[in-house]
């Protein structure tokens, strides 16, 4: 089986004197930076491991101290770096939780079947991700993208092993909705 290096985040800029790099991200748990097997991934697609220290939240990112890193000179090369580890070094997610790498790329159908494309990236908001879900690239006609709100009215099932998301893009779960022509005045 695959096992796809993850972006835990991007190191926007150093901070301080003292060898810091202020890194951009999305993680939940920020222990994560501190997982075995942890690498900077370089522009040149190059990978070299490193060992997070310490870290701290400021301003919503992430400041790092790594090991063998104390001026400011050891850390400017890594600007524009991810830092990535192996899928299989992350914790098991919880229940109904998913990785992004985990569902990114996989077909999105709707409840009665018609498939929409696959899901192609995921946009973390304040209350919850936003599913994008672009046509399959397959030659057919290209349809338009669609948004969608990952919540269950939505999103109705996500099958790992099936390699499948069901949803419902009117967000109705399924029901259909009443004709206006047969309900009646009061």
């Amino acid at each position: 089986m695959d096992d796809p290096w993850v972006v835990l985040g991007e190191v926007v800029k150093t901070q301080g004197l003292r060898g810091q790099v202020k890194v951009r991200s999305e993680i939940v748990d920020p222990e994560n930076f501190r997982l075995p097997g942890i690498c900077l991934r370089c522009r040149d697609g190059s990978l070299e491991p490193v060992e997070v220290l310490r870290y701290r939240r400021q301003k919503g990112a992430y400041i790092l101290d790594l090991k063998g890193c104390d001026t400011i000179a050891a850390v400017q090369s890594f600007v524009g770096c991810e830092l990535v580890c192996r899928g299989s070094q992350l914790p098991p997610p919880g229940e109904d939780e998913y990785y992004h790498y985990q569902i990114l790329g996989l077909p999105v159908l709707t409840f009665t079947g018609e498939r929409l494309g696959r899901l192609r990236e995921i946009i973390p908001t304040g209350g919850h991700d936003v599913f994008v879900i672009r046509p399959d690239d397959d030659g057919r006609e290209a349809g338009a993208e669609i948004l969608l709100p990952m919540v269950a009215s939505y999103v109705l099932e996500i099958d790992l092993e099936a390699g499948r998301i069901v949803v419902d893009p009117e967000g109705r779960k399924g029901r259909p909705r009443p004709d206006p022509a047969e309900s009646s005045p009061g």
